[in-house]
């Protein structure tokens, strides 16, 4: 529910602040004087379009807080997918900024949001209804939409099977398309593929194969010099000093050191490191020795190695990928190959996975079909009702469900709200509507049914009130209190007997302050009431005869909300 509205330079109103209540809210004012503000600013808080000349002349910025409270699990379930806080007061405020660089600020209980984030959140807590929704109604592309919404879980599931059936169904008619294609464009790539796999088998290139080659051309390229280092290295410990190699030098000092540790038992622990030196340059000998050795490999070798890293710089280049990709893309091609090869087979295989699709489909909108169907049935009825209840007894409304040649995500029924307000006419569809008044009252009943179809809490009326006057503008009055018994309404109206139900009347008045002309909101006591209510039954000129019908009519008004209760 809309808890409270503050407005600020937004075109004719300077600042305004309005605490509505729960029940119908009723908007009254002259022509002009800027009724449709409230309704565009509230609006353009829940994401509505942002329009530099909304902002009041002179000013910097327009600036909209709307505050709801919230007691729908869906909007906390939103709130928390957005990572947006809520507290238990079920508070939720909405402020939206507009500068005059057409920059645009939405947040959301102190967090920044997106537009588009904002709207989602909105959908959720405002049905609007004016020109544009009245439009939007009688688009039939629309019709299948309210109908759906109204159908509830029960569809949603079939659509959610329908939505997986035609996913598979598009993949598996994608792969059909493929293979099926050209069949000298298949043999042509099925001779490519034959000659590519063969040279990459001959080739055969290893992953790590090109990193192994490139280490050792590096030290093949860098030989002498590897060579004189391990070369000084072995005369090193071969030759030691004065001829003794070093691993007999250090061999003699073990040994007389074990002699020494059989006199001082201290020592032995220095044998010990001595003889594992021995034991260590042993063993290092014989491998610097090996090393050397390895290193007489020349030029031939590196010509080898350079050969071979040309073959695969080419598959590399003509391959577009890493040398340690070429054997995954050698699968890739045996893959396709493999699938060329049997596609006659694939096809068949695919061809019955269409079928099969495509049965699971039908099956899917059959049952969706039946839903719609009987949702239908009970919502002819309900309108029906709403439509005598606003004075069109003979008035008949259907929903026309025929079977489309095509099938998408909402299956196969092409839905279209039908009417026709007189007995013996024939039914025709709701956009051939040509009167005002029969078009207001149909999208009021369409309103409440629907309405009641989904957890909005709040319901925004103008013009809903077009071309009605009379008992037909009585009966509206009492259709919109009923609603507003389980929803809260805002309506702009100019009917008196519509703002004789006000749960909560407001008045809407332009004035001139300083030169300036600004818009004022003003909530009106009881007497105020009767006034305001006289002025729309009577024109500009208030006369005593005028209140005192005004009070009859706000009297009766009471009565019937008492015995509607």
């Amino acid at each position: 529910m809309l808890e409270y509205i503050n407005i600020k330079n937004v075109a004719l109103i300077q600042e305004s602040e309005v605490v509505f209540g729960k029940g119908l809210n009723i908007l009254t004012g002259e022509t002009g004087a800027g009724k449709s503000l409230i309704i565009d600013a509230l609006g353009f808080s829940l994401g509505g379009r942002a329009n530099r000349e909304i902002v009041r002349h002179g000013e910097e910025q327009a600036v909209v807080e709307a505050v709801f409270s919230i007691e729908d699990k869906k909007i906390e379930k939103i709130l928390d997918d957005m990572g947006i806080e809520h507290g238990e007061d079920k508070a939720l405020i909405i402020r939206r900024t507009l500068h005059m660089n057409g920059k645009s600020v939405c947040k959301v209980n102190g967090t920044t949001v997106t537009v588009g984030q904002l709207k989602e959140l909105s959908s959720c807590l405002v049905d609007f209804h004016g020109q544009h929704e009245h439009q939007s109604l009688l688009n039939a592309n629309k019709h299948i939409e309210l109908l759906d919404k109204f159908c509830g879980t029960e569809l949603d599931a079939e659509k959610a099977k329908l939505a997986e059936f035609l996913k598979k169904y598009k993949t598996t008619m994608k792969e059909m398309k493929a293979i099926a294609g050209n069949e000298s464009e298949r043999e042509r790539r099925t001779e490519i593929l034959s000659y590519q796999i063969s040279e990459l088998e001959a080739a055969d290139i290893k992953p790590g194969e090109e990193e192994n080659l490139t280490e050792r051309k590096r030290i093949l390229q860098n030989g002498e010099r590897m060579r004189e280092m391990a070369g000084k290295c072995i005369n090193i410990l071969y030759n030691g000093v004065n001829g003794l190699p070093a691993s007999d030098m250090v061999t003699e000092a073990a040994d007389t050191l074990s002699q020494l540790s059989e006199i001082d038992i201290s020592v032995k622990l220095i044998y010990e490191i001595v003889n594992s030196a021995a034991i260590q340059i042993n063993e290092a000998e014989r491998e610097l020795k090996r090393y050397f050795d390895g290193l007489e490999a020349g030029e031939d070798e590196i010509e080898k190695i350079e050969e071979r890293l040309s073959i695969i710089y080419a598959f590399k280049k003509k391959y577009i990928c890493t040398s340690d990709s070429l054997a995954d893309k050698l699968e890739s091609l045996r893959n396709e190959y493999d699938m060329l090869m049997h596609s006659r087979e694939r096809l068949e295989l695919l061809e019955n996975e269409r079928k099969e699709l495509f049965k699971n489909m039908v099956d899917v909108c059959k049952v969706m079909t039946d839903i719609r169907k009987r949702k239908a049935e009970a919502i002819e009825k309900e309108i029906e009702t709403n439509l005598h209840e606003l004075e069109m007894e003979k008035a008949k409304f259907k929903i026309r469900i025929d079977q489309k040649n095509q099938l998408g995500v909402d299956g196969w029924d092409d839905v279209e709200f039908m009417f026709t307000a007189n007995e013996g006419e024939d039914i025709m569809p709701l956009a051939k509507i040509g009167s005002g008044g029969e078009l207001s009252r149909v999208m009021l009943a369409l309103k409440v049914v629907f309405g009641n179809a989904d957890s909005i809490g709040t319901f925004v009326f103008d013009e809903i009130d077009t071309g009605i006057s009379g008992r037909t503008a009585q009966k509206v009055a009492e259709k919109m209190y009923k609603v507003a018994k389980t929803k809260q309404i805002l309506c702009i109206t100019h009917l008196p007997q519509i703002a004789a139900m006000a749960d909560n009347h407001y008045m809407i008045e332009k004035v001139s302050q300083k030169g300036r002309t600004k818009t004022n909101i003003k909530l009106l006591k009881k007497n105020e009431t009767v006034k305001d209510i006289a002025r729309l039954m009577a024109g500009t000129e208030v006369t005593e005869m005028s209140v005192n019908a005004a009070r009859e009519m706000k009297e009766l008004a009471n009565k019937f909300k008492n015995e509607n209760r």
